[in-house]
C-alpha cells in the first residue's frame, strides 16, 4: 500500500524540507531518498526507521543514520494514506531539539489552517 508523500511549503513558496535536501552532500541525499521510498511504499511506520515524536499527536520523525551522522525528516499523517513532510534537520544531540519541533508543530498548523482543516 503506498503513501501520498506531499512537501509542506510556507505560504512565500518556500520548503524547508527540500532545502535542507538539498544543503546535504550527494551520498547523503541518496541515503535520505532511500528512507523517503520506505515512507512512501508503505513500510510500517516503527523503528529503528521512524519514531512518533513525544508530546505530539501528529508528527513523526524519519530516522537516518549515515557515515555517523544522524538525519531526521519530520512529517504527519494526512488524509488516510498521505503523509506531509514538513521539515529536516541534522541531528547532533540525544534528543530532538525543541526548536525543531516547536517549529514542525507551527508548520502543521499553517498547512491544515490553509487547507481548511483543524490543527
Amino acid at each position: 500500500m503506498n503513501r501520498q508523500v506531499y512537501l509542506y511549503e510556507t505560504e512565500s513558496g518556500k520548503c524547508p524540507v527540500r532545502d535542507f535536501i538539498i544543503s546535504l552532500q550527494v551520498k547523503e541525499q541518496q541515503k535520505i531518498a532511500w528512507g523517503l521510498k520506505l515512507l512512501e511504499e508503505g513500510f510500517p511506520l516503527k523503528e529503528p526507521h521512524f519514531k512518533k515524536i513525544a508530546d505530539s499527536e501528529k508528527l513523526w520523525e524519519l530516522r537516518i543514520v549515515f557515515s555517523g551522522n544522524v538525519f531526521r525528516i519530520l512529517f504527519f499523517d494526512w488524509k488516510g494514506n498521505s503523509v506531509v513532510l514538513i521539515s529536516g534537520f541534522h541531528k547532533k544531540t540525544q534528543k530532538t531539539p525543541l526548536s525543531e519541533i516547536k517549529l514542525a508543530k507551527k508548520y502543521v498548523k499553517d498547512f491544515l489552517e490553509r487547507n481548511n482543516e483543524d490543527a
